[in-house]
């Protein structure tokens, strides 16, 4: 058997790979894309599922499906042959890479069964067993069933599985197995689960807490923005199982007496490649250094980037791959659509769009948006409440842990009906009931965009997925429909009503500002009484605080420093090579164009085919600086990237000198 365990949604080992290795994406019947209506290919034309007065959900039965070859989306561009044959290459690199992996991962040993028709098949105890039942869990999901019996093997585990699978009870069940045939007279920390955001280490926390009901296994919460003091007393009594996000957990081994992982027995890095993207990698390796050796790791990441792989070489021993989802693809029960907007349609005409959607199509059930910034998810709180559209909670960075805890409190029991969030609501997130999910601000990868969409239809209900699609959209739609096999629908709202909610939010723009400033105001009254309590604490307990003794790190401020300025470095070292790069190019412009005729230069493609490589090479010069490698984190620009764009600066002012004297 393989090294990598490709799972179906029966939960059975898949036998058919495709070209690359992996399970081949499943295609729907001919029929039913026969019977899909065609896109118009008149822009102006008026297409089907418009949302009216009469009838809100036509655009649910009448959709227009966007075939994969033939999508109504603006033209391709030129360097189309170009990014094929990069597709290729790519391809080429991850059947090495995955050749690699042969060596690194265990073969799954003899007999291992991947199904399971009933949590009782798996071996569970009583008490684990009678959790399941009262959680509802019926029959055990694909990575449940696969995974629950090698961890109860002892096997290290780096697992993939698609949003929404039941992950978290696939490590949760048989750590807390291992957990319930424990020495009971030593009390110690046998378990920690590591999570990138405190929203789902509040979500693992709960979950474990519920399989666990049955049980007297006690499980420790350990996350930013909550009390210091309150978490230490708990670290101090040694809870079985802790679950944790990086930087707290070093601050409390560091800090808190009485309080480390010498007994750890299985540790669980959650979500690690976003651990990795969320710059936890030194935290990651010092707890790695204070755990025991010989310990069982699972390590579970959605996408198996070359930072995660490293982290996997690093953390597991002989690790056996799981991958519930090696295609990527959504859930088969989700309904994607697109609301295109012609050019780039400006801030009043999609808000406009979204208020027309939340309140006709949407008013019901549950649904989250997801916006880029966090102003922009205030200020749709804001419309959402001078608009009279049903309760909205926004969770964002700019509130306090408290503040987030209670906007997911009321959208879990149902006492808002939209969350209006940013990417911290993108991942991970367990909200059963969501109905849909609305991407008011396109992700900027396809891997962000199925985390997104994932919120919704999962464990097998229906759901739907809007996105506000532009030009600047273009490459990511054809990365879904070319990657994942999905189709995409058109969902088109009346001119008329937009332009109604569009008036009406010009209407509000008053309110909208003086409710703005009342929240400045009362943010920064906030600010200085913060800052007065502290002053009189400091006055109160000085004596105290002059005896307690300072709080540590594991790194100095020096190396501190330095490891968030490797990013930086790195940054600029592109940045020279972009401004090589360019130099170059802009050179050879010149040449081509001192050869040229004015009206036919080397940069006018137009009636001159053989010219065009020279305008693709340009930008695919500029990309291929500016993007180091598929699942790289982004760009984190530091004051050495000025040097970039002053490099710009200087290529743009040549190219125009020789333009103007040719």
């Amino acid at each position: 058997m393989s090294s990598v365990v490709y799972l179906q949604p029966s939960g059975r080992a898949a036998p058919g790979k495709g070209s690359n290795g992996r399970p081949e994406a499943h295609s729907e019947s001919k029929d039913s894309d026969e019977s899909d209506e065609e896109v118009s290919d008149d822009e102006d034309a008026p297409l089907p599922g418009e949302i009216d007065d009469d009838d809100s959900d036509v655009a649910d039965e009448d959709a227009v499906d966007i075939d994969s070859e033939e999508e109504d989306l603006p033209e391709a561009d030129d360097d189309d042959d170009d990014a094929e044959e990069s597709d290729e290459q790519e391809e080429q690199q991850i059947e090495e890479s995955e050749s690699d992996a042969e060596d690194f991962y265990a073969q799954t040993p003899d007999g291992t069964k991947f199904s399971a028709s009933a949590f009782s098949d798996l071996h569970l105890s009583r008490p684990l067993l009678k959790a399941c039942t009262a959680l509802g869990y019926i029959n055990p999901t694909p990575i449940q069933a696969a995974c629950i019996p090698l961890a109860l093997a002892g096997r290290d585990i780096c697992g993939s599985a698609i949003t929404g699978s039941g992950k978290t009870a696939a490590f949760a069940l048989p750590l807390l197995e291992r957990l319930l045939f424990r020495n009971r007279r030593i009390a110690a920390t046998y378990g920690l689960v590591l999570t990138p955001t405190r929203e789902l280490a509040v979500q693992v926390h709960s979950m474990i807490t519920n399989l666990a009901q049955f049980t007297d296994i006690r499980i420790a919460l350990v996350v930013g923005g909550l009390s210091l003091q309150v978490q230490s007393a708990t670290l101090r009594t040694s809870p079985e199982v802790v679950v944790a996000t990086p930087g707290r957990l070093i601050d409390h081994l560091r800090n808190t007496q009485s309080v480390g992982l010498e007994d750890l027995q299985a540790l669980v890095l959650d979500e690690a490649d976003r651990l990795l993207q969320m710059g936890f990698s030194e935290e990651i390796k010092e707890v790695l250094r204070l755990t025991p050796r010989k310990r069982q790791t699972l390590l579970f990441s959605a996408t198996m980037t070359e930072e995660v792989r490293d982290l996997a070489a690093l953390s597991l021993q002989r690790p056996v791959r799981l991958a519930a989802d090696a295609a990527g693809a959504a859930p088969r029960s989700l309904t994607q659509e697109i609301v295109r907007f012609k050019g780039a349609a400006g801030p009043a005409a999609r808000e406009g769009t979204l208020l027309a959607l939340c309140a006709r199509s949407f008013r019901l059930g549950r649904t989250i948006v997801f916006f880029s910034t966090k102003h922009s998810a205030h200020r749709a709180k804001i419309l959402f409440g001078l608009a009279g559209l049903p309760p909205a909670a926004e969770l964002h960075g700019n509130m306090t842990q408290a503040a987030r805890l209670e906007s997911l409190e009321k959208f879990r029991k149902g006492e808002a009906a939209f969350l209006l969030a940013t990417d911290v609501a993108a991942r991970g997130l367990d909200i059963l009931g969501v109905d849909a999910v609305i991407n008011y601000d396109a992700p900027p990868a396809l891997s962000a965009y199925l985390h997104r969409i994932g919120r919704t239809a999962r464990a097998g209900r229906a759901g739907r997925a809007v996105t506000f699609a532009d030009d600047s959209t273009r490459s990511l739609l054809k990365d879904v429909v070319k990657k994942t096999g999905a189709k995409l629908l058109i969902r088109s709202v009346q001119p008329e009503i937009v332009a109604q909610w569009t008036q009406r939010i010009h209407s509000l723009g008053r309110d909208i500002a003086r409710i703005d400033l009342a929240e400045r105001e009362e943010m920064e009254l906030r600010k200085a009484e913060m800052e007065a309590q502290k002053a009189e604490n400091m006055v109160a307990h000085e004596a105290e605080i002059a005896a307690r003794p300072p709080r540590t790190w594991f790194q100095t401020a020096k190396e501190k420093v330095a490891s968030v300025d490797r990013s930086a470095l790195s940054t600029a070292a592109h940045s020279l090579l972009c401004i090589h790069l360019m130099s170059r190019i802009t050179a050879e412009i010149c040449v081509l164009m001192s050869r040229t005729p004015r009206r036919n230069h080397a940069l006018s493609t137009r009636g001159c085919p053989q010219r065009r490589p020279v305008a693709a090479l340009l930008f695919m010069q500029i990309h291929a600086c500016l993007v180091p490698g598929r699942g790289s984190s982004p760009f984190r620009w530091s004051g050495l990237a000025g040097w970039f764009s002053e490099g710009l600066r200087v290529c743009a002012v040549a190219s125009s000198c020789f333009l103007s004297g040719c």
